[in-house]
């Protein structure tokens, strides 16, 4: 009896169980200039030629649209499966993406690798997967390849919300070296006695009601995510304390989340809570007591080479340059209070604070500068950008692109259209990325 097949730092590599294709929205350059400038600090110009990197790309989704999308920047994925890498490569061939490069290679190795800045690098979830010498690559890159001004959004599992899952993560992990069959099969027969051990009365799920929840959520899942998520050898989630003093040893100041609406305390943590956070100092301990007050499992950092905060004139400044559209399905018009469902349950959104914004929106697309002439946001415009990035967040609105030009969208549209397991996305080219469509029931 064999165990699943390992990559040299304790991934599974396996082409039974091939991760599924993601596309994660919050590394998109738009979204991503975007919320840095709400958070108040000047982002890489899109309007220029830009370089974005991606490590861990995984199937390639993210950095295809965002290649297709932006055809005037230059795209590169890294990612050590090499059949992942094969795969992605030959999408992006078919689709005619001559601006988006492939890399197989473990960060070990590429961290060895010369070449121009990037403008923006991008992780999603492989922080927490690796061991601490590929994170210690990881931190080399950034320090070497990440221009100043340019933009680190890192995704990864975190405390306290990730920590109830450790003990049933080492029961997968033991349970794709011992178990027969395949790795599916074994994900399968993994899942099955955590749900025995849950029904049963365990007291492991006993004491971490929440640990059901999330095996809920975990057979809803296809094997190939569970297999390369929680079977690998070193599965940790991550203290945010330590994340962001590790990025500032390297010259990266951390700006908030990649995630909008958790920039807005109103909007995600519990009222009694909000004052009492205003009096920490911001950084480690501030967000630490975040994660508490959320429960936070995953969390989307932004850091920045260098990072200055603007001044409020200048960020006034750098906020009116933005110009936002209404996605589809964004509420044509407002009768009634938004709800947020949000990490810390649903909170409401008063109408009269969106459905200015919105209604316009419906309309065409609006620059912030138009948009904060309208009450209440001409007498406050930081409450027209705190509206803007909940709607961001709640895939109402997005952020353009300064100019429109001729995308490869449609080609990889065609590509991604007949293979199986890949999202619903309409490619919009005018936002430089891709909204989830929706799939009538």
């Amino acid at each position: 009896m064999s165990a699943v097949a390992m990559d040299i730092d304790g991934h599974v590599a396996d082409a039974d169980a091939a991760y599924p294709m993601h596309f994660h929205r919050e590394q998109m350059p738009a979204w991503l200039h975007a919320t840095a400038t709400a958070l108040g600090f000047r982002a890489p110009d899109l309007a220029r030629p830009y370089r974005w990197c991606e490590l861990g790309s995984g199937a390639g989704l993210t950095a295809l649209v965002a290649a297709a999308c932006n055809p005037s920047a230059r795209f590169t994925a890294v990612d050590a499966d090499a059949a992942q890498i094969a795969r992605a490569r030959d999408i992006a061939e078919r689709a005619g993406l001559a601006n988006l490069e492939f890399v197989h290679a473990d960060l070990r190795e590429y961290a060895t690798h010369s070449g121009e800045s990037f403008d923006f690098i991008v992780s999603h979830g492989m922080w927490a997967w690796v061991s601490d010498p590929v994170r210690d690559a990881f931190i080399a890159i950034v320090e070497r390849r990440l221009a100043p001004g340019g933009l680190l959004e890192l995704g990864y599992m975190s405390h306290p919300g990730a920590s109830q899952l450790q003990g049933a993560q080492r029961l997968l992990h033991e349970a794709g070296r011992h178990l027969e069959g395949d790795t599916p099969a074994r994900v399968t027969a993994a899942l099955s006695l955590l749900r025995d051990l849950a029904d049963g009365g365990a007291g492991y799920f006993a004491e971490h009601p929440g640990a059901r929840r999330q095996l809920d959520a975990m057979e809803r899942e296809p094997a190939g995510y569970i297999a390369h998520e929680f079977l690998g050898a070193h599965w940790q989630p991550q203290h945010v304390a330590d994340v962001i003093r590790a990025f500032a040893g390297v010259g990266c100041g951390f700006l908030g989340s990649a995630t909008p609406i958790e920039n807005i305390d109103a909007l995600s943590i519990p009222g009694a809570l909000q004052p009492r956070l205003r009096t920490l100092p911001p950084g480690p301990l501030a967000e630490t007591a975040r994660d508490l007050a959320r429960n936070q499992s995953l969390r989307r950092d932004l850091f920045q080479r260098g990072a200055q905060r603007l001044d409020d004139a200048a960020h006034l400044d750098a906020l009116d340059t933005l110009v936002f559209a209404a996605l589809p399905g964004a509420p044509p018009a407002l009768t009634g209070d938004l709800r947020f469902d949000t990490r810390i349950g649903p909170v409401t959104g008063a109408r009269e604070l969106f459905a200015p914004a919105l209604d316009a929106l419906a309309q065409g697309p609006q620059s912030f500068a138009r948009l904060r002439t309208l009450p209440p946001y001409d007498a406050t415009p930081g409450l027209l950008n705190q509206a803007l990035q909940a709607l961001t967040w709640a895939g109402f609105v997005h952020a353009c692109l300064p100019s429109s030009r001729d995308t490869s969208a449609d080609a990889l549209a065609r590509q991604l259209s007949p293979l199986p397991g890949v999202p619903a996305l309409a490619l919009l080219p005018a936002i430089g990325s891709a909204a989830v469509r929706q799939v009538p029931r």
